[in-house]
């Protein structure tokens, strides 16, 4: 039976059924039981649950899904016993504080027509193939750039922090936000309210993933969180 690690809190913290805290000193991981069977998609979800779940009883520093103990022992050594200061420190700085994730989908036709409006050479006649591709490149690149820009500008005020993630998609934007908890509706409101070239999705709350630095050894090979 091996244990799988889901996350540091401090010791005394709320455990849900199926979880118990492996605790040093002040600080514990909570885990829980495993077999040898391979982890599926329906377990990263439980990880998230539970992380979610602990969220609501104060801080917790998420671990990523797949990261796994032998024993009790192996815990301490790898998550708590290599840093317990930065540990104390991480949970202290992200008390009352969670992660909404947002995405920021704009209207392709009202981001060129701003482009234009603020430089008329991008849509200037060109003439060749070469020539046709490079204003395309040029476009693209300013497209992305003003959209960056115009996301920073829209979400200002209403984050203590917030990261700009991967996206694969050219009109839309995604951004991890840590916003207080007690803020959230004001957040949500705020989104909801956009209009115009730009509409807002959420997901949250959420452990604060993007805003914390843990000095642990455990890895997951999915790549969670």
């Amino acid at each position: 039976m091996s244990l799988l690690l889901h996350g540091i809190v401090r010791a005394g913290h709320p455990m849900a059924a199926g979880l118990r805290a492996v605790v040093a000193d002040d600080l514990a991981v909570v885990v829980s039981d495993i077999g040898s069977a391979e982890l599926t998609c329906e377990d990263a979800r439980s990880h998230l649950d539970v992380l979610c779940g602990l969220l609501a009883d104060g801080p917790v520093l998420p671990l990523r899904f797949g990261s796994t103990a032998p024993d009790e022992e192996s815990v301490r050594d790898d998550a708590l016993h290599p840093n317990p200061v930065a540990l104390r420190a991480e949970l202290d700085r992200v008390t009352g504080l969670v992660e909404v994730r947002v995405n920021l989908t704009f209207d392709e036709t009202e981001v060129l027509g701003a482009l234009v409006a603020e430089e008329p050479g991008l849509a200037a006649p060109v003439s060749g193939f070469d020539a046709a591709v490079e204003q395309g490149r040029r476009i693209e690149a300013r497209a992305k750039a003003w959209m960056a820009q115009r996301s920073r500008e829209l979400l200002d005020g209403l984050a203590a922090d917030m990261v700009r993630l991967p996206n694969p998609d050219d009109d839309s934007q995604r951004w991890a936000l840590l916003v207080r908890a007690d803020d959230l509706d004001r957040v949500a409101a705020a989104l909801d309210a956009l209009s115009g070239p730009v509409t807002a999705s959420s997901l949250g709350p959420l452990p604060p993933y993007n805003f914390v630095s843990l000095p642990v050894r455990p890895v997951s090979r999915w790549g969670f969180g």
